[in-house]
């Protein structure tokens, strides 16, 4: 630790903290992904109480400078998104609530369609049917950052149609309200070009590089409810994943087998 802290000036503490941890920040000190000291370690080097320290961490938090991870610690945002490539079914809006980060929903569209012949036949229903369609933009930091549209049949509950989707996620509303248990979901990804349509809601030149995301999500009974599609932009999206290698035992057989001789194959 670097910071000095001055009690003989009028600053309160916390904010002499707060700038400190800004300028780390902006000089590239700590840089994205950086994970700070733990709470206990911070109070003890800084010599300050947690509530001051809590202070400064929560107000770049709220900046979206700082993220905080139940279990991980707190660490230094990325302006890019990091999407998990397959653990749970977790939105994007959920996603962002849970890492800290304020977001912003534009809806666009909301209204009752007809099924296109590839939603009705992903959705497992008659070409044509009605569906509830729901067009969005998610805006982080003042920046559109995804193109959300979601198809759902609706049949149950037709009431859909008059949710504020601004204030309301779609998966929280079919579970909480409306009683329908989501279970698990495909989702493919492809990368695209953005056409003129998606560049102009993503705030993008025509041509961008975005991340195409379809996905299918099934009820407990195994039958289709929602179909996404959904637009990232490129150069605020980024997939990650947690690998494993094999047992040392497979991979010491695996070279074993290689550095045999020739002749030993045959």
């Amino acid at each position: 630790m670097s910071l000095k802290i001055d009690r003989n000036i009028p600053e309160p503490l916390y904010q002499q903290i707060r700038e400190w941890i800004r300028q780390q920040i902006s000089s590239g000190i700590w840089p994205e992904h950086y994970r700070l000291k733990s709470e206990l370690d911070m109070i003890e080097e800084l010599h300050v109480n947690r509530g001051t320290l809590r202070k400064a961490i929560a107000d770049l938090i709220s900046e979206g400078l700082l993220v905080t991870i139940h279990g991980r610690g707190t660490f230094v945002s990325s302006r890019t998104l990091e999407q998990p490539l397959a653990e749970d079914l977790v939105t994007f809006s959920e996603d962002l609530i849970r890492k800290g980060i304020p977001f912003e929903t534009v809806v666009i569209e909301q209204a009752e369609i007809a099924a296109p012949q590839r939603i009705a036949s992903l959705l497992s229903i008659p070409a044509e049917s009605p569906i509830f369609f729901l067009n969005r933009v998610r805006t982080v930091r003042q920046e559109p950052l995804a193109l959300i549209k979601n198809y759902v049949f609706h049949q149950q509950f037709p009431q859909i149609t008059r949710i504020d989707f601004t204030r309301q996620g779609l998966f929280e509303t079919l579970e909480k309200q409306f009683n329908m248990p989501l279970s698990w979901g495909q989702r493919s990804f492809q990368a695209q070009l953005a056409d003129e349509k998606t560049a102009q809601l993503l705030a993008i030149e025509p041509g961008s590089p975005v991340m195409y995301i379809e996905q299918v999500t099934y009820l407990q009974n195994r039958s289709p409810i929602e179909l996404s599609d959904i637009w990232m932009r490129g150069d605020r999206f980024r997939l990650s994943a947690i690998v494993k290698r094999g047992s040392a035992q497979l991979l010491s057989g695996a070279r074993e087998y290689v550095d045999l001789p020739v002749d030993s194959l045959q």
